[in-house]
């Protein structure tokens, strides 16, 4: 019978594919968990977020209308698109210069 070689590049590439999973499964709860959801916690955090920017002289245009969009959503029973409207504001108000 033959020998059974297993180079070290295969046992480096297989533990670096395993470790690389390992990574991504335990930054993906992490990612979902800054979400927002379309309550009143939710709203409150995203206008918390915006006095604070608008303290600081930056540009909250962006946000102040993703956040009325959200409001309109709320109010019309749109709970997805509510949430998907404050999550957008959020990104708004991370990235506001």
């Amino acid at each position: 019978m033959f020998p059974l070689t297993v180079s070290k590049d295969l046992i480096m590439l297989k533990f670096t594919a395993a470790a690389a999973l390992c990574s991504f499964i335990a930054i993906t709860p992490a990612l979902a968990a800054d979400k927002l959801a379309c309550d009143d916690d939710g709203m409150m955090k995203v206008e918390m977020m915006m006095k604070e920017k608008m303290g600081m002289k930056l540009d909250t245009t962006m946000a102040m209308k993703e956040s009325e969009m959200a409001a309109m959503s709320k109010k019309e029973g749109k709970m997805e698109d509510c949430a998907m409207h404050l999550n957008m504001a959020q990104e708004e108000l991370m990235k506001a210069k």
